[in-house]
């Protein structure tokens, strides 16, 4: 049932006509991606600014009682027979603006009169479960708005070879092994599970998972996450992103937070939910696109 159609289809919900429990739609109820990122709560004002620092690599074959060169100097050469590699340790802001999420939906008091259910609570957790999409919504807003600098096409879905790809393209930029993510839609799912290099018996605990589940929940390193809301590149091809959990970061200023309250006036309860939260790529070098194929 959706939000907006809530107050035209109470009257199917009288008792002669439904069992004692509200059964929600197939939906997602909570934020799939909200613990892959870097995130920042209780954040205060509209934006919220991620500091980054570049890869700094100024080394030295120091002589006794000479000189060391800092990082941030953007001189190379200081003469004589020093050899130095690398570059400067650049600072970078990577800004985030925090947009904000309302959803609500009046109850009227007399329907509570001819329904044996709560319908404030089954609001309120309907409302909660879309306020969490949002968070999603946001972080794969900020991942289609990167510029990765690893892009792989899966033209014939994915599979073991192409995890291959995404996982060499995040090694050649020396993206940390830790915390490696990849958010993928149900088909990308089915391209995995359908790869025998991916499922055989040899594979062990990822065999299992997959039989028992339906599901695997993470490969060579990474965490896999299935999202329906990730976009399309063209049609049918779908943008799935790795990444590393500092890649993208997530600034929260108002957490979901659902409020009851009576308003005399409709003599109606509303039940409302807020949300205030943006995301950014923060660090597009270790952000790969993956274009499937579906």
């Amino acid at each position: 049932m959706a939000l907006s159609d809530a107050g035209s289809t109470v009257s199917n919900a009288f008792v002669t006509q439904f069992a004692d429990d509200v059964l929600h739609l197939s939906q997602q109820k909570m934020s799939k991606l909200a613990g892959s990122v870097r995130t920042v709560r209780n954040v205060t004002g509209s934006t919220y600014k991620f500091n980054t620092l570049g890869k700094g690599g100024y080394i030295k074959n120091k002589s006794r009682f000479e000189d060391i060169t800092v990082m941030s100097d953007s001189s190379k050469s200081l003469g004589g027979s020093a050899t130095y590699t690398g570059s400067t340790a650049a600072h970078a802001v990577a800004t985030a603006t925090l947009n904000n999420y309302v959803s609500g939906e009046y109850v009227d008091d007399f329907d509570m009169f001819k329904v044996n259910f709560d319908f404030r609570q089954a609001y309120a957790e309907s409302i909660a479960a879309a306020l969490s999409r949002a968070y999603d919504n946001e972080i794969i807003t900020a991942l289609n708005s990167a510029s990765p600098s690893t892009t792989v096409t899966a033209g014939s879905g994915l599979t073991k070879a192409k995890f291959l790809e995404i996982a060499q393209g995040l090694n050649d930029n020396d993206v940390d092994t830790a915390d490696r993510y990849l958010v993928i839609s149900p088909a990308a799912l089915t391209d995995l599970l359908s790869d025998t290099g991916v499922t055989t018996a040899a594979d062990g605990p990822i065999s299992n998972a997959a039989l028992a589940t339906g599901f695997i929940p993470n490969y060579l390193g990474f965490n896999i996450i299935v999202s329906t809301g990730l976009t399309e590149a063209s049609t049918g091809v779908r943008k799935c992103y790795a990444f590393n959990k500092n890649a993208v970061g997530l600034a929260v200023g108002k957490d979901i937070q659902a409020q009851i309250n009576y308003v005399p006036q409709k003599v109606s309860y509303l039940v409302a939910g807020e949300l205030s939260c943006g995301a950014v790529a923060v660090d597009s070098t270790a952000i790969a696109l993956v274009n499937v194929t579906e």
